[in-house]
Order: structure tokens, then sequence, then C-alpha cells
């Protein structure tokens, strides 16, 4: 199957147990193995959930919330319900931001030490677990008005948004066989959780019978026993007596021969379909945080991938490009980017059409307006960090799924972001 869930202790409140199922459930319909590995320990550190797939692994801090979240990096979290109500988020520990960075270093430093067990000889000089994502996923959605206000070092979505960010996603420098992947749930001692497994299985097997239709009498008198085979019916009533009115309904005068001619007004088509979410600007807004690191490497003279993880490391990226927000609630395309700069000269990442391309999965594409970026360039000196929009003058065409945005030159050679439309 395409999912397999993993525990070290089953969970003891049902809430968390019914996430794990659903997070189970939407990765199912997905291809490739998943690995879901739930409420395991890691040197005395008990970790929330952790998925592996053949090229990523994160690491989860998961929290159910009924409301809206507010919460940063330093300090408490709080949820908010609707009667206005607020409470605490893990009263006593760490907040969740604090709590995901903790299992970080713990699983990490648990893989790089035992990554020889189960990586061969080169894999294992070539692979850094360091470059496992750090995700706080909110249950069952970040409701509207949630202010979630992180660094790049930790990522944020809705359990809602989990499987499109599963599809996007992907570690840097790790690449995993099935049976390296099933290797590590073993190494942490967690077992395969028998009765959660079975039913995902049972949940995604098709149905193999065919149910008997009742005869068409009792079909027509149990829909009419509904509010929606009610309104089917005054529906067609009303429908056959408009059918009857223009049927009885006078003929329509032939005009003369000499009468003048009515003028007809052509439309015009247009290039492509155009999608308007002015209605609903949470269907039109992506918030996600994508980054891309990079460090000059002076032996080969040239830029290369980094984790963007700990500092403390010694190979922190030099240069960190990340796209913070799409916005498409109007006749325009907004997109929000911001670079830190951590080396010791000014770089500038220039908002134009011909240093960052712009295309969806349709094949439609996006030419930035140059004299709409908010600045031109975005210029950072060393030890800063700076914002920038890029701004698109169209919509975004109908049915695209994804926006493939693409860095040419600068501020660091190519790179490339792919974001999974929500609609």
């Amino acid at each position: 199957m395409a999912v397999q869930v993993w525990i070290g202790e089953k969970p003891e409140h049902p809430q968390e147990r019914r996430a794990i199922l659903g997070v189970a459930q939407a990765l199912e319909k997905l291809e490739g193995l998943f690995l879901i590995l739930a409420n395991f320990n890691v040197n005395g550190r008990n970790i929330d959930l952790v998925i592996i797939k053949h090229d990523a692994i994160v690491i989860i801090e998961l929290k159910h919330c009924d409301g809206r979240v507010i919460g940063s990096v330093n300090g408490p979290w709080i949820v908010e319900g609707r009667n206005g109500e607020q409470k605490r988020l893990n009263p006593g520990r760490k907040n969740p931001y604090n709590q995901v960075i903790s299992y970080f270093h713990a699983l990490t430093n648990f893989l790089n030490e035992h990554r020889r067990e189960f990586l061969s000889g080169q894999k294992a000089n070539d692979v850094d677990f360091r470059t496992c994502k750090r995700l706080i996923v909110i249950a069952p959605r970040i409701e509207e008005g949630s202010q979630l206000d992180l660094d790049w070092k930790v990522e944020v979505r809705g359990l809602d948004e989990l499987p499109a960010y599963m599809i996007t996603e992907r570690s840097s420098e790790i690449e995993l066989s099935e049976e390296e992947m099933l290797a590590i749930p073993k190494l942490l001692h967690c077992t395969p959780w028998t009765e959660l497994n079975e039913v995902v299985r049972e949940d995604s097997t098709p149905a193999t019978t065919t149910p008997t239709a009742p005869p068409w009498h009792v079909q027509v008198r149990n829909a009419l026993q509904t509010t929606a085979g009610r309104l089917v019916a005054i529906f067609a009533s009303l429908s056959l007596v408009l059918l009857l009115i223009l049927f009885l309904r006078p003929p329509a005068p032939v005009p003369r021969a000499d009468s003048p001619l009515t003028p007809i007004t052509l439309g015009t088509s247009t290039d492509s379909a155009i999608l308007s979410f002015n209605t609903t600007t949470s269907f039109c807004r992506w918030n996600g945080y994508q980054l891309v690191g990079k460090r000059w490497d002076s032996s080969t003279q040239s830029w290369q991938n980094v984790a963007v993880g700990e500092v403390t490391t010694g190979t922190a990226p030099d240069i960190i490009v990340a796209l913070e927000q799409i916005d498409a609630c109007s006749d325009r395309i907004e997109i929000t980017w911001s670079v830190q700069n951590n080396t010791g000269r000014p770089v500038n990442l220039p908002l134009r059409h011909d240093n960052i391309k712009i295309s969806d999965g349709l094949g439609n594409d996006y030419p930035l307006a140059n004299d709409d970026s908010r600045p031109a360039v975005i210029n950072v000196l060393p030890g800063a960090r700076q914002r920038g929009i890029a701004v698109v003058r169209r919509q975004l065409a109908a049915n695209a799924s994804t926006l493939r945005i693409k860095l040419i030159e600068q501020p660091f050679g190519e790179a490339s972001f792919i974001v999974a439309l929500q609609p």
C-alpha cells in the first residue's frame, strides 16, 4: 500500500488519532510509498509526527485548534474561539515553533549518527539529514484571521493543505529507496499500527459488489421524501408549465421585406478562460513560505544548494530567497519576495521579466510588468533582509493547479519554486 503508519506508542487523545487517520487517508491517494511515524521517542524527546517519502523527511508538530491561532517564534501561542474566548496552546511547555525545532535536532542527530546502519558507504557520505523539513500542522485547518509570524526555519500548514505540501516539497540531499525508508522506523523502535493500517487499506479498496437498485416507483417515492427531491419535482413542474406557455403562445409576426434590419451585436472571444476570485479572497491568496538557500563554493567557483537549517552547523546559506505570498485576488497577480543576505557584500534580486519567469501547468506564461514592481530591484546590504513585490498585469487562468516560478540569474543563478494552488 502507499501509506504505512508506525508508532512508538498509541496516541492517548482521540483528536490525535483522528488527525493521524486523516493524514494517512489523504496520503493513500498519492503515488509512491509514504511512512507516517507517530508518537515515538528519540533520546528522551517525544516526537509527534514524521512523514518519510523517497525524497523528503518532514518533522511535524501537530496541533488541533478550534479557532484562530495567534503565534510567533517567541512567546506563547493563543487560540481564539468563535465566542472570543482565548486559551493558550501548550501551557507550561514550549510553543509549537520551539517544539518542532527541538524535534528537528533530536531526530536529525540520531539519523546522522546511525546513517551507516541503513545507507551504503558512499550514500552515507553524501546524505545529510539536517536537510529535513520542519513543519507545524494545524488541524483541521488554519482558520481565517489567524496571525502566524514565523521565520524561515519552520513552515506552517493546515491539515487540509498537507497532501499538496507533500507533493511539492523535497529535502535536498535526501534520496531513499523503499528498503532504506523502512529501515528508519525500525531503528527508532517503532512498530506498525496494524488496526489503523487496515482501516486505511479498506477505505482505499474499491467495492466489488453492486447493490441491486429498487424499482423506479420506490426510487421516486424515496426521492420525494427528501428536500432535494421535492425541489427537483417543483423545478420540473415549472419547466413543464413554461414549455406549455411557449408552445401555446401566438407565433411572432414575420417581418416585412422592407422593414429595417435589426442590428446584431457580436461578442469578442478572449485568448484564455480567466477565473475571477474576487468573491472569496481566501481562495485566491497563497500564503505559503518556500525557501531556496545557496552557498558560494570557492573550490568549484559555483553556487551550491544548502539546507536552510541551523547556522551552528557551519554550512549556513550565504543567500536565502523566500517566496512568501502570491495574491491573485484582482485583475493582476502580486508575488511577495524576501532576500536574506548573509555575505559580506551587497546582493540584489531584480524583479524584472528577464530575471523571473512565471508559467502555470496549462502552459500559460505570466510576464512581469517591470514598471509595477515595488521596488524594481531588491537591494540587500550585508547581514540584512529586504522584501519586494513583483507584479503581473493579468489574471490567473482558470483551472491552473500549479505555478512554476523560476529565477534566471540573480542573485545566485537558477532556482525554481513550484506552488500548488488551492481551490
